[in-house]
């Protein structure tokens, strides 16, 4: 899945790589996908990409952005992962594929779920209110994003609903996604079913700044390492609430893991009040 953090990484490393290439050829849902959403049909995609250049490649909140000719871009979002390779590794398993001119092609593959997402940034904006969401979002890690600010967006001091339900469901901060959240709440010491109107002042303020230091740390580290790099390299930060770990790192007390408002939580009942 991609979040904040990977987002960003991850469009670093395409730009360095991918920037001033031409796109010689294009494939398009060749492994048809339910839950793959595109603004355009498949011919449609292909005729604009076709010859066109990747001038950038940017990220905004969850979004990893291509930025072609003519103010147009290739918007990618959720659990889509990329695949960078030479043009005799191609497969079929794809639901877009960008040949470029120097033998190499890039592969997008759909998981669960997921956007390829065609066109200007305002017309996107019109049709898709999650992608609008995401342009307009601030960054946990620009200067904007203020103790007041956080406040606002994630409604907190509306002292309604859970710590889980106020950060990360209604896209309030776009980007902020299961994964992300777990260590957030985990470095805040605070379990994900708290409600909100128990939360005092100062533990208003340690979410807030976990919000900030867990992405800054996962960007440091090259993303989380349950994901991967379109070289297939996976992230150096080693996700602490996860699937694959039963115990608590700091007190060794077994983890909770259930499922809560539409996802899965992982927590520690002991140090997570």
């Amino acid at each position: 899945m991609i979040e904040i953090a990977e987002a960003l990484v991850y469009s670093k490393q395409m730009a360095k790589v991918l920037k001033g290439k031409t796109i010689t050829g294009v494939k398009v849902l060749a492994s048809p996908h339910t839950f793959c959403w595109m603004s355009e049909l498949p011919d449609v995609y292909e005729s604009i990409l076709l010859g066109n250049v990747i001038h950038d490649v940017k990220s905004t909140s969850h979004y990893i952005r291509f930025i072609l000719n003519d103010d147009m871009e290739l918007a990618v979002g959720e659990d889509v992962s990329f695949e960078y390779k030479k043009e005799d590794q191609t497969s079929d398993k794809h639901q877009l594929q960008l040949t470029f001119h120097d033998g190499h092609i890039l592969e997008l593959k759909i998981k669960l779920y997921g956007f390829i997402l065609l066109g200007k940034e305002e017309d996107l904006k019109s049709q898709y209110s999650y992608y609008q969401l995401a342009m307009d979002a601030v960054n946990p890690l620009n200067p904007e994003f203020t103790y007041e600010h956080f406040l606002h967006v994630t409604e907190l001091n509306l002292n309604k609903g859970s710590v889980k339900q106020a950060l990360s469901t209604n896209q309030h901060i776009p980007g902020l996604g299961n994964g992300t959240l777990q260590d957030v709440l985990f470095h805040a010491k605070i379990s994900p079913k708290r409600k909100v109107n128990t939360l005092t002042d100062e533990d208003k303020h340690r979410l807030y700044q976990s919000v900030i230091h867990k992405i800054d740390e996962m960007i440091t580290f090259g993303g989380r390492n349950t994901s991967s790099n379109m070289f297939g390299e996976k992230g150096r930060y080693e996700v602490i609430m996860s699937n694959d770990k039963d115990q608590c790192p700091k007190c060794h007390e077994q983890l909770i893991k259930e499922a809560y408002l539409g996802g899965k939580v992982i927590y520690c009942p002991i140090c997570q009040k």
